[in-house]
């Protein structure tokens, strides 16, 4: 016996008629310079996005078909959000910060029937083009008449197209498993491999973020996505914003601070999320501003591990607690949150500190194990590291093109990592990462942790550097606070209080700044190729 309720897909596109008709004239607002913008209702989005679907199709789009876009954070890339996994084809986020050789592999990879890019990727089009990209189609994401004609195949400018349809169309409805989405990983430890989403993991990944042991979104809300959307689905946002029917805020590609803090204030930004650098960013100019945040009430961070120093400041400061989180393009991305449960609300001081330096606990739809190199699964105490590997309805089981053999049950995500009992993850480091010294491991990560207690280090990164005693040490590699100095012993004696002996570093080397990959983290593959022999 089967139960008698509706068999409704879960669509992406109900995420959009959903709020078009109950939260029609809640606002979207695009910023398309720094201190200007252009806001519409959702109803608004929804119709030019069912025009944007006709003109698709009119351009020859079938379902299956992979649609890339190059664009940033603004309305027109929203509206592509929808219109095409709308009609039964996948979008294809293109992340314009990778190199241009790994967006040629990528295209060739996903066979692209065309792309909607920004004008100001223009000079990325035609070394793309220079590269042997061809692609049938080009649609500019600009304003009427913004940029000239690209060399690289047929091109339309994005308004003239919608000009020219009704939005007298209605979403068609697909098998919630249909593919909805694809997004290649950064290729940090490879070639990048796509990841393919579909409907129903990504109204159900939404769900799972719109929750308040979450981010908590709601209608009352406005939420604005830092993370772009061509970074992992920018950690769920455009989606869950649509399901609560909350305001959306999307900044374009001015993250600077002052730019940044002028946008918070003046659309009442009650949720944020990114990457550590561009809150980095926001905090340097909060702090020679003197100025204070009036709206702010949660700041998600993600993407690489978030630095102590920023933690306090916004909780200290700003009185705006900071929710760190983990996840990966493979895991939608957000399989973990650092939401307090009663337990943990009457933490204070250090105790608070120590805590938050962890990764998050799973949600509902989430689980977790971690397996020591033997496949035996480990305590969760907190304390014993494993390989880390999750399971889920928005986790991916294999990749795009990847012959699937067999069925995978969990995911292997290269982490390693610790649970404690009350289910909260602490990410030690990447396999890669890990430094093998004197049969002992050492963790990365937490010699940058604790490097970065230190009021002198602004930034920190530890690679391994080859030993003929024992095979590998730790080198520090940091970037100091301005007009601030620090000696070598110094840094010994502050880094004995947080880490073992043995995971003190041999060598310490400050520099002018860190190379960072296309996704915001600390790119360690340059400084092992610039510094791994510990020159320098």
């Amino acid at each position: 016996m089967i139960g008698s309720m509706m068999g409704r897909p879960l669509l992406v596109s109900a995420l959009l008629e959903h709020a078009a008709r109950w939260h029609g004239k809640t606002a979207v607002v695009s910023q398309r310079a720094p201190q200007e913008g252009v806001t519409f209702g959702w109803e608004e989005i929804d119709q030019r996005a069912r025009r944007l679907a006709q003109a698709l199709i009119r351009l020859g789009v079938r379902p299956g078909d992979r649609v890339g876009t190059l664009g940033w954070n603004h309305h027109r890339h929203l509206e592509a959000y929808y219109a095409i996994p709308g009609i039964g084809a996948i979008c294809h986020t293109l992340n314009p910060r990778l190199f241009p050789e790994q967006l040629v592999q990528i295209l060739q990879d996903a066979q692209d029937v065309g792309l909607l890019a920004d004008a100001r990727h223009l000079p990325l089009l035609q070394t793309l083009e220079s590269l042997g990209v061809r692609l049938p189609w080009v649609i500019l994401m600009g304003e009427p008449g913004e940029a000239c004609a690209p060399a690289l195949g047929a091109w339309f400018d994005y308004e003239a197209l919608l000009a020219e349809e009704n939005g007298h169309f209605d979403w068609p409805d697909w098998p919630e498993e249909q593919a909805a989405g694809l997004c290649f990983t950064s290729g940090t430890t490879g070639r990048p491999k796509g990841v393919v989403y579909s409907h129903r993991s990504t109204v159900l990944h939404a769900m799972s973020v719109a929750l308040p042991d979450s981010l908590g979104f709601s209608a009352c809300d406005s939420v604005l996505p830092v993370v772009p959307l061509f970074h992992a689905n920018a950690w769920g946002f455009p989606h869950a914003a649509a399901l609560v029917g909350a305001k959306l805020v999307l900044p374009g590609p001015w993250l600077e601070g002052a730019t940044l803090y002028a946008l918070l204030e003046r659309e009442e930004v009650t949720i944020s999320a990114g990457v550590p650098t561009v809150w980095r960013g926001l905090m340097s100019f909060l702090q020679a501003q003197a100025l204070k945040l009036n709206h702010l009430r949660l700041l998600g961070v993600g993407g690489a591990a978030c630095p102590p120093a920023l933690v306090r400041y916004f909780e200290q400061e700003q009185k705006v607690p900071v929710r760190p989180g983990w996840g990966m393009t493979e895991t939608s991305p957000v399989a973990a949150l650092m939401s307090p449960k009663r337990a943990q609300m009457g933490l204070s001081g250090e105790a608070r500190w120590r805590w938050l330096e962890k990764s998050g606990r799973p949600p509902f739809g989430v689980d977790m194990r971690l397996r020591d190199s033997a496949g035996r699964e480990v305590a969760r105490d907190g304390k014993t590291p494993g390989h880390l590997e999750v399971r889920g309805p928005w986790i991916c089981e294999y990749y795009w093109k990847e012959a699937r053999e067999t069925e995978r049950v969990w995911f292997p995500t290269g982490d390693v990592a610790t649970l404690d009992e009350d289910g909260f993850l602490q990410i030690t480091d990447r396999v890669k990462d890990l430094i093998k010294s004197g049969g002992e491991w050492i963790s990365s990560v937490q010699v940058e942790q604790a490097a970065l207690l230190h009021p002198a280090v602004r930034e920190a990164a530890v690679i391994g550097f080859p030993d003929p005693h024992w095979g590998e040490r730790p080198l520090l590699i940091m970037v100091l606070e301005a007009g601030r100095g620090v000696t070598e012993e110094e840094l010994r004696q502050h880094l004995a209080q947080h880490v073992a002996r043995w995971s003190l570093p041999d060598r310490f080397l400050v520099v002018d700044s860190l190379p960072y990959t296309a996704t915001g983290k600390v790119d360690k593959v340059a400084l092992r190729r610039f510094h791994g022999e510990g020159s320098g």
